[in-house]
Parts: C-alpha cells; structure tokens; sequence
C-alpha cells in the first residue's frame, strides 16, 4: 500500500499575526502539524480545516505527495524533534515555511525550487510552487473558505 503525506497550504489573512503570506501544515495520518508564533501546532486534521475555513476565513490548498514508510518516519522524527527543540518563532529561518523546508530536508523530497529563494527567505508561495512542479504530488485538493 502506498503511503501518503498531504502538505496543506492556506492564503494569507491580514487579520491574524503570523499569517500575513499565508501559513504550511503537513497531514501526517490524520494529524496537522504546523509551525506557528507560539510553537509548533498539533492537531487532527478536521479541526485544523474547520479553523483554517470558518474562523480563518481562508483557502487552503492540498497537496498529496506519495512517500516510503521510511521517508514517512523521517519526517515525523524531524517534525518532533523541532517541537522539542522548541526554538524561536523567526520569520526568515524558523517559519512554518522554512521549518516545513527543514522537516522535508531529512528526505530527498524538495518542496521548494532552491534556485529561486531571496536571501534563504521562504514563503507558502515559495511551496506551493515548488509543489506544482514535483513528481512526487500525486493529487491536489482544495478546501474552500466558509
């Protein structure tokens, strides 16, 4: 059986600190982890949407990548290991955009295309384009504002 990953993708809100070029999460087995201000968010995958849709008020793009078991566990590893470590919120090297970047560098799957990063600075937008040129998405979603 295949193993999946679904790296979510929300627009930018002007209403919410943090998420002023749109925020990153991963879907790991029902589970959303996300880089925030605060730390790193931890939650199922239908309260995340629910806030990201109705109390975000913003769209939210998915995008399916097919990953191994070992590459799955790689990214949980990485991902746990950043929540421990628990450093500082910082919006050039430590946003849920570069930590996404970083939990995805434990693995040979790119995620972004590093040829065309400012000064190591990444966005959602940075992902998200990096994601409509890989192989390894195998289906996209999109999850509508309410």
């Amino acid at each position: 059986m295949q193993e999946t990953v679904e790296i979510l993708v929300s627009d930018s809100s002007l209403r919410h600190m943090g998420s002023q070029f749109g925020h990153v999460a991963i879907d790991i087995d029902g589970t959303v982890y996300g880089r925030a201000v605060k730390g790193w968010d931890i939650v199922h995958k239908v309260n995340y949407l629910h806030r990201q849709q109705s109390r975000m008020r913003r769209h939210t793009w998915g995008y399916i990548l097919a990953v191994t078991k070992e590459e799955k566990n790689a990214l949980l590893k990485e991902i746990n290991k950043q929540n421990k470590d628990n450093k500082p919120y910082n919006l050039i090297n430590n946003s849920c955009s570069s930590a996404m970047v970083n939990v995805f560098g434990v693995t040979n799957i790119l995620i972004v295309d590093p040829r065309w990063s400012f000064g190591g600075m990444l966005s959602p937008s940075d992902i998200m384009d990096g994601l409509n040129k890989s192989s390894r998405v195998i289906k996209r979603r999109i999850y509508p504002k309410k």
